[in-house]
């Protein structure tokens, strides 16, 4: 490279990795400087929480099955990828939770599991008449505005009751988390409640104003999910196609990162590889795994991210014969509250959310097993796990054959858990972060939301904050990249 470009490392081979890499390139086009990029990936392949497997002749995505496409900034990504025109839209979008007995549909209108319409026939057969009054009192409730970093559970339990969040809410928001709402941050897990507060002092009020359609017909319509036809595993092979030659590199466990000899400039130190020594690193790993690496330069910032923890779960994929159902089944899957427990914590029908995976004869379903504290199930076989989900989806959905087909993909860790005080803490990382003696920054699902577009956008982000900081040490007369 010449005299003035940057060499940037991306500690991470998942989506967050990759989209970083991309925008730092894209940066170094968009601002005549010459950058060169290296990606580091412990594990032998990429995607992180994308892997799909053929199972009875269907390519089944084994983590995340559908990317949040509401931003234009996603179809602007999709778009330059080549993939604006291979997405595909779901079947259906209605779900329902299993109540211990019986499916009860989620309630139309629902922000994150609270129904704006308390008295509506499904609001009624989920929660009952006793739970359905008292969360129509909440105009009348007077509560002061919550902290937006504080727990979720207490929050709308007192506006609500409790038959909101441990029926509605919490399966919902817990089952995206895989653990318990109850001690979520307001602000980073429902942040449209604080801003329905901005409307109204009732929350009810605020959320039926934010429902009320602001049509900008300038604007396209767009999907809310989208999959593609061969999974989303088609997300990550075209980003990686996005990346020069040599530029990825797998089974390549970066063990410290830390200052380089030259001021302003790092090295990492990787497992049974040579030193690389570059300007700049983004850190698009778990929050405790990346303490692994700066805790050698910051103790503190270290201690910091170790704080974060992290839920471990399994899907598994069942097929089974058509004719194993006695009734067909309706919508996209169900969720499972936490009482009555069951190893089961959700249902995705697949062929039925997705129609192009519907083969003829055959019934494709996914179960989610495990949460935050509670995942012994984890540490079964396989013959044990997927015996422990068909007793469990028997009697929820009443099937009456054993499964053709079932695959097992545990998932170690999982999701970050946001619990209150998540927004401070984020800070409080970042902030760690920028007063290293050397370009680091954090991105991936540790920060500032889990699912695949969070991670692509605030991924970007943090590429541009990178690409500054990096810059502006240049020009200051910092050491030039080789």
């Amino acid at each position: 490279m010449n005299a003035t470009s940057l060499h940037f490392a991306i500690v991470g081979g998942g989506v967050s990795g990759l989209a970083a890499a991309r925008a730092l390139l894209a940066l170094g086009d968009e601002r005549g400087h010459g950058v060169e990029v290296s990606l580091f990936e412990a594990s032998s392949r990429l995607g992180g929480r994308i892997a799909s497997e053929t199972i009875a002749g269907v390519a089944v995505d084994l983590g995340a099955e559908s990317l949040l496409a509401r931003e234009e900034s996603i179809w602007d990504l999709l778009s330059s990828l080549g993939l604006d025109r291979q997405a595909l839209v779901p079947g259906t979008t209605s779900a329902s939770l299993w109540n211990g007995r019986r499916m009860v549909p989620i309630p139309l209108g629902s922000a994150l599991g609270v129904p704006p319409k308390p008295w509506s026939i499904q609001v009624l057969r989920a929660l009952g008449i006793r739970g359905a009054l008292r969360a129509s009192l909440e105009p009348w409730v007077g509560h002061a505005k919550p902290d937006p970093d504080g727990p979720l559970g207490p929050f709308l339990s007192q506006r609500f009751g409790t038959a909101v969040f441990a029926r509605l809410v919490d399966p919902l928001i817990g089952g995206v988390y895989a653990g318990s709402a109850a001690q979520l941050s307001i602000g980073a897990v429902a942040p449209q409640l604080l801003r329905a507060l901005e409307l109204d002092a009732s929350l009810l009020r605020g959320l039926r104003q934010q429902a009320v359609p602001r049509p900008d017909r300038s604007a396209p319509s767009r999907p809310t999910f989208v999959s593609f036809p061969d999974g989303l595993g088609s997300l990550v092979e075209a980003l990686r196609k996005g990346l020069p030659a040599g530029a990825v590199h797998l089974d390549a466990q970066v063990l410290e990162v830390l200052p380089a000899p030259l001021p302003g400039r790092i090295r990492l130190r990787l497992n049974g590889l040579a030193d690389v020594d570059c300007d700049g690193v983004v850190l698009a790993i778990p929050a405790p795994q990346a303490a692994d690496l700066v805790a050698g330069t910051s103790p503190e910032l270290g201690d910091e991210l170790r704080r974060q923890e992290w839920a471990s779960v399994a899907t598994v994929s069942l097929v089974y014969p058509e004719s194993a159902f006695s009734a067909p089944l309706l919508g996209s899957g169900f969720l499972v509250p936490r009482s009555p427990r069951r190893r089961v914590t959700a249902c995705t029908f697949m062929d039925r959310k997705w129609p192009h995976l519907s083969r003829p004869g055959q019934v494709l379903l996914r179960a989610s097993v495990g949460s935050a504290g509670d995942d012994s199930i984890l540490t079964r076989d396989d013959t044990t796990v997927i015996s422990s989900v068909h007793n469990d989806l028997r009697s929820m959905v009443g099937i009456s054959a054993l499964p053709k087909a079932a695959v097992v993909r545990r998932w170690q860790p999982a999701l970050p858990q946001y619990r209150a005080g998540h927004l401070a803490w984020r800070e409080r990382a970042a902030n760690l972060a920028a007063a290293l003696p050397m370009p680091v920054v954090l991105a991936g699902a540790s920060y500032q939301g889990i699912g695949i577009a969070a991670c692509l956008q605030s991924s970007t982000a943090a590429a541009r904050q990178l690409f500054d900081r990096a810059q502006r040490q240049a020009s200051a007369g910092g050491p030039e990249s080789t």
